[in-house]
């Protein structure tokens, strides 16, 4: 069964039942909002919910739609004609590539409002239905209950304007001016405040505070390299700089795995650890400074212990500095100790001011 399916079938409920005309509200009020419609079909309950953002006449909207094993979103524009919203026929749905077009349906869709509802419909849909499927009525929710699509970050929505996570009429530094110089820059600095928001409240405690540590990182290290780039490469650079960003913080697992096992990463570089058949760790870790790798760290070690707490060492070195693995809610906490247990002032595994000591955040694999 595919969505398009649960679509067709919704409209063809909506148009074999009895219509109960309700005057349709002469003045509408803003479509703006998160919506959400739940239906349940062949046993299970499907929930599709609309975004919406209404710019005078104009819309632009998500609409995505859930169930147990899939989902998907798809983007489009409309516009409000006659008090109700009639929207494009192309659009376009996201996936690994972007947004990709969507085929054109082959009239436009509508959505009335119906009181406290959003009825979906065609374009013989032009008064309320009182007895329309539960499948096209959409309930008013609140923001948080729904997937939501950060739309200035979206090519599919760009007018040739920057709308970066910032009002740049108050842009001060020399970044935020150039990032509102940029649309595309300014879409990147959008996505990526967006995803840092959401991945945020996956976090508790100290490894909150770590993930909000790796952040300022980045924008300290976003700064200098601008400033410090040649006048004709800070574009670039400053494109680089936020591309790189973001695709870190899409890596970033939002439900991780339980235990240590996996990529752990953050804004400067990852540990790779594996455990073998007879339960010895193996931690792979390479990180470098960011901006111009004035140090870089290197280490290859193993050791034993708990799903939650590892010590591992260099091989042959049971007495050597080791580094301390911490599984902490979603987070894992690196520290790197002397034979002693104390921490290690100076790495032993890095160049110098390098260190592997810090907050690491479950990733996805890097795409080879």
């Amino acid at each position: 069964m595919t969505i398009s399916l649960f679509r067709i079938a919704a409209v063809a409920a909506l148009f074999s039942a009895p219509v109960v005309s309700q005057a349709a509200p002469a003045a509408p009020a803003s479509f703006d909002g998160t919506w959400q419609a739940c239906q349940r079909y062949d046993g299970e309950l499907w929930c599709q919910s609309l975004q919406l953002e209404q710019r005078g006449a104009q819309i632009r909207g998500a609409w995505n739609w859930r169930a147990s094993n899939t989902g998907g979103t798809n983007l489009f524009k409309g516009r409000v004609v006659d008090g109700r919203v009639e929207f494009d026929p192309e659009g376009c749905s996201i996936g690994a590539n972007g947004c990709e077009p969507r085929t054109p349906s082959k009239q436009p869709s509508y959505l009335l409002q119906c009181g406290a509802e959003l009825q979906w419909g065609d374009a013989r849909m032009t008064a309320c239905n009182a007895k329309i499927d539960d499948g096209s009525r959409y309930r008013r929710v609140a923001r948080d209950q729904v997937d939501t699509v950060d739309f200035s970050a979206q090519a599919y929505f760009d007018d040739g304007k920057a709308h970066p996570s910032f009002d740049c009429a108050k842009a001060k530094t020399p970044v935020e001016r150039g990032i509102c110089a940029d649309p595309a820059a300014a879409r990147t600095d959008s996505a990526i405040a967006h995803l840092y928001a959401k991945l945020l409240p996956r976090f508790s405690g100290d490894a909150v505070k770590g993930l909000r540590e790796d952040q300022r990182w980045f924008v300290g290290v976003r700064d200098a390299a601008y400033e410090q780039a040649e006048r004709g490469e800070r574009a670039k650079v400053l494109r680089e700089q936020l591309d790189s960003r973001l695709k870190d913080l899409q890596r970033i697992r939002e439900f991780p795995r339980k235990g240590l096992v996996g990529d752990w990463n953050n804004f400067a570089g990852g540990l790779e650890i594996s455990r073998d058949a007879q339960g010895v760790y193996r931690v792979r870790g390479n990180a470098a400074h960011p901006i111009d790798g004035r140090w870089v760290c290197d280490a290859d070690l193993s050791g034993s212990g708990s799903d939650e707490r590892v010590l591992a060492r260099a091989e042959g070195d049971a007495d050597g500095t080791g580094l301390q693995l911490t599984r902490i809610g979603n987070a894992l906490r690196v520290q790197e100790l002397d034979v002693r247990g104390q921490p290690h002032p100076a790495s032993e595994f890095c160049g110098h001011n390098g260190s592997f000591d810090g907050w690491y955040f479950q990733s996805m694999p890097r795409q080879r």
